[in-house]
Order: structure tokens, then C-alpha cells, then sequence
């Protein structure tokens, strides 16, 4: 009978230190796991914060002109609003309802002005194109009527091209546009670590390049929305390594023009 009892309770006591075991392994096994799982979150944590400070490839779009440039001896051989667009356009077109030549100032339509009722141009309008100076930016408005393409319909149309009056020869950068915008993306990285592109607006930087290669009134017409970003931009493009070739007139003479850098969010 003792004998009985001795048996069981070795029996018992042994599937006590099992199960015990059992159970911190399995305890051990949920630590690993859990733990496992935090790394797992802490990494991705990491690497969507490492994505979210990335900075953004796509921030110099252009340095040139403000809109299409046009040569200033182009505009002696101008007679119609048609020498303004394209092809394709001129043939849809059935009749003009108006036709007006504006100059763009700060970013908007001036009141300096002329307009016609046909698409070819009055004297007025011929005046006040040989009046543009090198760099004025104007729009031409055209409102008229043409024939769908697909259904043949008469329809009101418009068109609104901008341009802007360049030399014969423009002002060039000699180590190469692609090189001064890859030196203003380069070394405005840190000024722009943390903007948000939801929040970056389009900017444009106004400078000119004078008849002796310098560059004077540099100017930001249109910010970015982050102070740092622009005033960043204004001390790049004043210290600019590398030289400027000015412009040069039909006659040959060194003239100055004035160039944009369009940077920050892509707009017009």
C-alpha cells in the first residue's frame, strides 16, 4: 500500500515538472514572438518615417524665359493674330470674335492693352508689339468660333498663348542649363529636408543677366511658401559658379535679359 502511494506521487510529481516546463517554453516562445513583432514594427516604423523625410527629387522645372519666347524681329513680320498659334488651330477656326494683345505684369494682365474684332491686327496693335522691349511678357486673347473636330459643330473656342520678346541670341549659362539646375537641386537639399510637397507652392525667381555676363535684380515674384526655401534659392543663383555669356541683339551688341528659375511645386 505504501509502496502504492510512493508510486503516485512520483508519478504526479513528474507531470508537475513537465507541464511546468512546458509552459515557461511556451511563455518563452510568446516573449520571443512578441518581441520579434516589436522589432518587426519598430523597422517599419523606421522606414516609413525615412519615407516621409525624403526629400523630393522634382524641384527645378525650368530656367529661361517666363512663357514661349519670341524673337523681337519676329514681330516686324507679324500681321495677323494668326502668326500667334498653331496650325491645327487656324484650320478649325471659322470666325474671330475678338483678338487682343496684353502685356503681363507681376504675374497678371496689365491694363496696357489693344483689341481688335479680327484675326488681323489693327495699328494699334502693330504699334504696341514694336513698342516690346527685350523681356516684356504679354498674352495674345483670342476668342472665336470653330468646327469640332469629331462632329463638324460650330463651337466657342479661345486661346491664350503667352510669350515672352527675347533677344536674337540669348544669355546661356557656359557650363550648361543641366548644370545649374543639378547645383540649385544639389545645395538647396537642406533647406527643404522637411517641407512638405503638399504644402510647397510654385515659385518663380526673376534675374537678369546684364550685357557684361553679371547677374543683377534678382528678385522672388512668386514664394514658395517657405521662406527658407526661397531665400536659399536667391543666395544660389547670386553665387552661381561658373560664367554667363549675355545676349546679344540682331546687330550683334551685348544686351541684357532676364531669365526665371521655376522651382518648388510644378505650376504655370
Amino acid at each position: 500500500m505504501k509502496k502504492s502511494i510512493l508510486s503516485f506521487l512520483i508519478v504526479v510529481t513528474a507531470f508537475g515538472l513537465v507541464s511546468f516546463g512546458y509552459l515557461n517554453w511556451n511563455d518563452s516562445e510568446k516573449n520571443q514572438s512578441n518581441t520579434t513583432a516589436n522589432k518587426d514594427v519598430a523597422i517599419n516604423t523606421e522606414v516609413k518615417g525615412k519615407i516621409e523625410k525624403r526629400i523630393f527629387s522634382d524641384f527645378i522645372y525650368d530656367i529661361g524665359p517666363r512663357f514661349s519666347a519670341i524673337k523681337k524681329r519676329q514681330l516686324n513680320t507679324v500681321r495677323s493674330i494668326n502668326d500667334f498659334l498653331s496650325r491645327e488651330q487656324i484650320q478649325r477656326i471659322v470666325s474671330f470674335k475678338s483678338a487682343s494683345i496684353i502685356i503681363f505684369k507681376n504675374e497678371k494682365r496689365s491694363d496696357i492693352s489693344e483689341s481688335g474684332n479680327t484675326n488681323e491686327l489693327t495699328i494699334a496693335q502693330l504699334n504696341l508689339l514694336q513698342s516690346f522691349d527685350y523681356s516684356t511678357n504679354f498674352v495674345i486673347s483670342a476668342e472665336y468660333q470653330q468646327k469640332n473636330k469629331e462632329t463638324g459643330v460650330l463651337e466657342d473656342s479661345y486661346s491664350t498663348p503667352h510669350l515672352t520678346i527675347v533677344p536674337e541670341k540669348q544669355a546661356k549659362y557656359l557650363p550648361g542649363k543641366d548644370i545649374l539646375m543639378e547645383y540649385l537641386k544639389e545645395n538647396s537639399k537642406e533647406a527643404r529636408a522637411n517641407v512638405d510637397p503638399d504644402e510647397l507652392q510654385p515659385a518663380k525667381l526673376f534675374f537678369t543677366v546684364t550685357q557684361e555676363g553679371t547677374i543683377e535684380n534678382i528678385r522672388l515674384d512668386r514664394s514658395s511658401g517657405y521662406p527658407i526655401v526661397d531665400k536659399t534659392m536667391i543666395e544660389l543663383i547670386s553665387k552661381a559658379p561658373g560664367d554667363w555669356e549675355p545676349a546679344e541683339n540682331a546687330k550683334g551688341e551685348k544686351v541684357n535679359q532676364e531669365l526665371v528659375v521655376s522651382f518648388g511645386l510644378m505650376g504655370c
